[in-house]
């Protein structure tokens, strides 16, 4: 691999580790959460609408929990937290997947070839 092509590869892993970066603190930051989606239900046409806390269990089923008129702000702004914490840290798994195999090429790249074996 010629250095013009390993400079590229460094390029491009600064780049990723920058976005790791920032993902990073945004995983990292102090906003509280709720570990749930909020739901807007209505149960009549054009009717007021009602909200729930769609909270996952274990066992892969989902429980709705009522949320108050007064408390859907404050719900809104945690549910919207966790959401951007999820797909920060899906991003993250994938940068830091790409960080790796970027490595490892720049790695194999820098390999010298060895002269053990001879011809036979």
């Amino acid at each position: 691999m010629t250095k013009l092509q390993l400079a590229a590869l460094r390029q491009k892993v600064r780049l990723l580790t920058g976005r790791r970066f920032t993902l990073e603190r945004t995983a990292m930051g102090f906003v509280p959460m709720l570990q749930a989606s909020l739901l807007e239900r209505r149960f009549r046409k054009n009717g007021p609408p009602a909200y729930y806390l769609s909270i996952p269990n274990p066992a892969g089923t989902s429980r709705h929990r009522y949320v108050r008129k007064a408390d859907v702000d404050m719900v809104r702004r945690q549910t919207d937290a966790w959401r951007e914490f999820s797909r920060a840290m899906a991003e993250w798994v994938r940068v830091t997947g790409e960080v790796e195999r970027l490595l490892r090429r720049m790695g194999e790249g820098r390999c010298v070839k060895t002269g053990l074996g001879g011809k036979r």
